[in-house]
């Protein structure tokens, strides 16, 4: 003969399931779960919106105290990670991953003739965007904000690489703000030599910025990365603070500025707009 749990017994039961952090069904509550296991969870969700991006940039040095003087163009290969952001295969990284000229110009160079000021420009070419199996897909820049360090990069229209390929976009209306202290997990992906493998940091938020412009400081961000809040909320994205006078600093651009640059950029099929 069996007896049905009386209501009492059940609130008992259901109280102290909740005070030993487990659900109901006797499954550890997600208040209790360890910090790795939220992290694992965040990286299983959002490792498909990492890829590389390539290509190669001729760059350019004057010296501007130095009238006449310059030294020869030169070639140099480039790659970055970078963070889809939309469906069509739209993707973010910082543009001095792929721009060497943005951290070299208006820095001084130690010469045998005594320091000199450094102008630099750069042409970044051949763009692809490399997906996590391996595949090549011929792309072109489409946008870039210097202030923020951000560069867009889209597929070309034609790209028969492209064609069939599923995107999956992190969410940036979905981003959050944090707090001082709070734990924090980046998304990245390896090189060649770990077959392009999907990989995570943990870390902490140090700082929250207002001014001049919003951004936030954490321990082990990873440049053109996405950083996240242990619940999965996207944070923003990882670039390059660049001043004249004290140099530069990573810090993770917030989702909401990187969701205001999108807006900007043109859509698919539109003339690239590069000069900002």
């Amino acid at each position: 003969m069996s007896f049905a749990v009386l209501p009492e017994r059940s609130s008992i039961l259901l109280a102290t399931a909740l005070l030993a952090g487990l659900d109901p069904c006797g499954r550890r509550s997600g208040a209790e779960e360890s910090a790795a296991v939220q992290a694992r969870r965040v990286f299983d969700k959002t490792r498909d919106a990492l890829v590389k991006v390539t290509g190669v940039a001729t760059l350019r040095l004057t010296a501007s105290d130095r009238p006449g003087m310059s030294l020869p163009e030169r070639e140099q290969k480039v790659r970055s990670d970078a963070t889809v952001i939309d469906k069509s295969g739209l993707v973010v990284l910082s543009l001095s991953a792929i721009d060497p000229s943005r951290l070299i110009d208006g820095r001084e160079a130690n010469t045998p003739g005594g320091p000199m000021k450094m102008e630099a420009t750069a042409t970044v070419n051949d763009l692809e965007i490399i997906l996590a199996d391996g595949t090549e897909v011929p792309a072109t820049m489409v946008f870039k904000d210097t202030d923020s360090d951000l560069a867009f990069v889209r597929p070309k229209p034609d790209a028969a690489e492209a064609q069939g390929v599923t995107f999956a976009p992190v969410d940036l209306a979905a981003g959050g703000r944090p707090a001082v202290a709070d734990p924090t997990v980046s998304v990245t992906r390896l090189d060649d030599v770990f077959n392009n493998e999907p990989a995570l940091t943990m870390g902490q938020v140090s700082a929250v910025i207002e001014r001049p412009r919003a951004c936030f400081l954490a321990t082990n961000m990873v440049r053109s990365c996405p950083t996240y809040s242990l619940d999965g909320t996207l944070l923003g994205i990882a670039a390059v603070r660049i001043t004249k006078a004290q140099g530069q600093a990573l810090v993770i651009v917030p989702a909401a500025e990187v969701g205001k640059l999108v807006a900007q950029v043109p859509a698919a099929g539109d003339k690239p707009d590069e000069q900002k």
